[in-house]
């Protein structure tokens, strides 16, 4: 029977005495570990604050009302603009066809039954025209008469169309011509040039032209559209005339 004090069983007895250690030491570390973790590991949600949502709201109405404010601007603009180009797209084309009826004067022969002589039509001043051409508005065949003269207000240019027939278009013109008031704000102003067919540096501009006393036409017509509203510019046309001189007639030099 051994004994207790025997080297082996105090070898034993340590032994175990250590491994009883190393098996304990570890749970105390692991607890106390455990029990210092800080609290910032483990984050809680609490949300927004009424004042937080209160202040996001309010941003977001400000910019929807920014939104909606340019958009409104944007669109007044836009709207602005197109009547501006409505407007002059209406003035361009009362120009053009203008244009188009003086560039197709025609030298109309009348017949005056009073002195029974023939006369030739086309009665320009300064703020007025009349004339016959081979242009008409509506296509229909035939001649035209054409007037341009200031409205009754002045605060456009009125356009009076009739048929030209045969005989002297004056009195028709003024009882029963379609009228057309356009280029509302502007008042026409008109010259006439005259070419010398020998001497062509001789040309002059006038403010008048009565074919009775010229026996034709002006080589050309010059309108001039002039406005008091400075915001307006003023617009010119310049229409050549080809067909000035009638055959049977010998122009006359202003």
């Amino acid at each position: 029977m051994k004994s207790h004090n025997s080297p082996f069983a105090a070898n034993d007895f340590c032994a175990k005495k250590t491994l009883a250690a190393n098996t304990i030491m570890p749970n105390v570390f692991v607890h106390k570990n455990v029990r210092h973790v800080p609290n910032a590991q483990f984050p809680t949600n609490t949300g927004f604050t009424l004042l937080e949502l209160l202040i996001a709201l309010s941003l977001s109405a400000l910019v929807m009302l920014m939104l909606a404010m340019g958009m409104n601007t944007v669109l007044k603009e836009w709207t602005r603009s197109s009547n501006r180009l409505d407007d002059s797209l209406e003035k361009v084309l009362v120009l053009l066809q203008i244009e188009r009826a003086l560039e197709g004067a025609f030298p109309h022969a009348y017949l005056n039954s009073d002195e029974n002589k023939k006369y030739l039509f086309f009665e320009g001043e300064e703020k007025q025209l009349a004339w016959v051409s081979t242009v008409s508005p509506g296509r229909h065949s035939g001649l035209t008469a054409w007037q341009l003269l200031p409205d009754d207000e002045e605060t456009g240019v009125q356009i009076r169309i009739v048929p030209a027939f045969a005989s002297d278009p004056t009195e028709r013109l003024a009882e029963n011509a379609t009228v057309v008031t356009a280029l509302e704000g502007y008042k026409a102003y008109f010259e006439y040039l005259y070419v010398d067919e020998k001497i062509t540096e001789d040309t002059k501009w006038v403010k008048k032209w009565s074919a009775q006393k010229r026996q034709g036409l002006p080589n050309a017509v010059r309108v001039r559209l002039d406005s008091d509203d400075e915001a307006m510019d003023s617009l010119e046309i310049v229409a050549v005339i080809r067909a000035y001189q009638h055959q049977k007639f010998r122009r006359v030099k202003p």
